[in-house]
C-alpha cells in the first residue's frame, strides 16, 4: 500500500474528478491524502480520504457569493502563483511523503512545491486543455501569475504528467494546438445511466453555475418564463447560489436550491446549462441533449458550448437570449430526433470509458518511474 496526495481547492467542478480518481486508488488499497481548504474536510473524509488543511488557501472565498471580476482575477492569480502556498504545500508534502501527487491545474505553484519536496507530480486539468493553455494562461490570470514569477503553461509542462479528464475529440487542443509536450486525455470522469427516450410530458432540467455569476438571476428568469409557456415540466436547480431577487415561477416549473442530478437526468428530456464541463458531461453521460447559455466569456463555458454544437448534441445561445429565443431552442431540441440520437450514442460511449481508472493507473505508474509514459494515441 502506498500514499497518493491530492492538492485541490473548492472551485466547483474541479473536485468531482479528483474524488473519482481517489476512489479508484482507495479501491486498490492505497491511502489518499488531500491537501485543501478546511471547509472541504467533511466532503473528503466522508469519501474515505485523509485530509490536511492548507492555511494559505483560506483566502479563496465562498464561490457562491458576489465578487468583482477584478477580485476574482486577483485571487485566481494568487492561487496560481502564491509564494506562501508553495512553501506550505512543500512542507506538508514532505510530512505526508506520498508516492506521487495529483495537483489541480488552478495551482501551478503547487507543481513547484512538489518539486521542492522531491515528489513526482501530475497536473489535473478538469476541463478542455485548450482553455488552460490558450485562455487562462494567455489572459489576465496568466499575466498576473507571470508578474508574480510563475509562467503557468511552462510550470504545468514541468510536471511529470498532465492528465486531462475530458474527451479528446471535444477538446480543440487535441487538433489545433502545436504542443511540445502533449497531455494525456484520460476521458471524462462523469458517470451516467442508460435510459429509454422519455415519454409523457418532457422534463427540462435547468442548472446554471454553482459559482455566482453576474446576470445569472436574469438568465434564470428568462429560462423559467420560456418554460412556463411550453407543455413541459421544468426543474431549476440553483446549486446553492441564491438569486439576488425573487423569481416569478409558473405552475409547471419547480425551483430547488439543491438536487441530485444523477437521480433526475435519467428521466429528463433536455438539460439547460451554462457550459460548465462537469454538468455538460454528466448530461452527455446520461445521453441527454443540451441547451448551453454560457454565463462568463472568460471561462471555459463558451468553448464547451461550441463543442456541444459541433458534436451535434445541442444548441448554444447567449446568456442574454430572450425568453422567445429560449422557447424556440427548447422546442427545436425536444423535436430533433437526430440530436437526441447523437446524444444517446455519445452517452453510450462515455459510460464505457473508465477515465478515473486510467488516471489512477497513470499516477501509480508515475510513482514508480517518475514520469507517466505517453500513450500511443488519445482515449478515442
Amino acid at each position: 500500500m502506498s500514499t497518493i496526495a491530492i492538492v485541490t481547492v473548492a472551485a466547483g467542478g474541479n473536485v468531482p474528478p479528483a474524488i473519482s480518481i481517489g476512489r479508484e486508488l482507495i479501491a486498490d488499497g492505497h491511502r489518499v491524502h488531500v491537501l485543501g481548504q478546511e471547509d472541504q474536510r467533511v466532503r473528503f473524509e466522508t469519501a474515505g480520504f485523509e485530509f490536511t488543511p492548507v492555511a494559505s488557501l483560506e483566502f479563496w472565498g465562498d464561490r457562491r457569493t458576489k465578487s468583482s471580476v477584478l477580485e476574482t482575477v486577483r485571487h485566481a492569480a494568487r492561487l496560481a502563483a502564491g509564494r506562501d502556498l508553495r512553501q506550505e504545500v512543500a512542507e506538508k508534502l514532505a510530512l505526508v511523503a506520498p508516492r506521487a501527487v495529483l495537483i489541480d491545474a488552478l495551482m501551478p505553484i503547487a507543481v513547484l512545491a512538489a518539486q521542492d519536496a522531491g515528489v513526482p507530480s501530475a497536473v489535473l486539468f478538469h476541463t478542455y486543455y485548450k482553455y488552460w493553455v490558450s485562455n487562462l494562461h494567455a489572459g489576465p490570470v496568466g499575466w498576473l501569475a507571470r508578474a508574480r514569477g510563475v509562467n503557468m503553461r511552462r510550470t504545468w509542462e514541468s510536471a511529470d504528467a498532465q492528465l486531462v479528464t475530458s474527451e479528446s475529440d471535444f477538446d480543440p487542443a487535441a487538433r489545433d494546438l502545436d504542443l511540445s509536450r502533449r497531455p494525456i486525455w484520460v476521458g471524462a470522469t462523469t458517470s451516467g445511466t442508460a435510459s429509454a427516450p422519455p415519454s409523457g410530458t418532457p422534463l427540462v432540467l435547468v442548472s446554471l453555475s454553482s459559482t455566482w455569476m453576474p446576470g445569472q438571476t436574469d438568465t434564470y428568469q428568462r429560462i423559467i418564463t420560456a418554460l412556463g409557456g411550453l407543455p413541459v415540466r421544468g426543474l431549476v436547480t440553483l446549486g446553492g447560489v441564491a438569486p439576488d431577487r425573487v423569481l416569478t415561477v409558473p405552475a409547471n416549473v419547480e425551483v430547488r436550491d439543491f438536487a441530485r442530478h444523477d437521480e433526475i437526468m435519467p428521466t429528463a428530456s433536455l438539460v439547460v446549462g451554462h457550459g460548465g464541463h462537469a454538468t455538460t458531461f454528466t448530461a452527455l453521460a446520461h445521453g441527454k441533449p443540451l441547451l448551453i447559455l454560457p454565463m462568463h466569456p472568460l471561462m471555459d463555458q463558451p468553448m464547451v458550448g461550441a463543442s456541444v454544437v459541433d458534436a451535434g448534441v445541442g444548441l448554444m445561445l447567449k446568456r442574454t437570449a430572450t425568453s422567445d429565443e429560449i422557447t424556440s431552442a427548447v422546442e427545436r431540441l425536444l423535436a430533433d430526433t437526430a440530436i437526441a440520437q447523437s446524444a444517446r450514442a455519445i452517452g453510450n460511449r462515455l459510460r464505457e470509458t473508465r477515465a478515473a481508472r486510467a488516471a489512477a493507473d497513470r499516477l501509480l505508474e508515475l510513482g514508480s518511474t517518475g514520469r507517466a509514459e505517453q500513450p500511443q494515441q488519445a482515449n478515442h
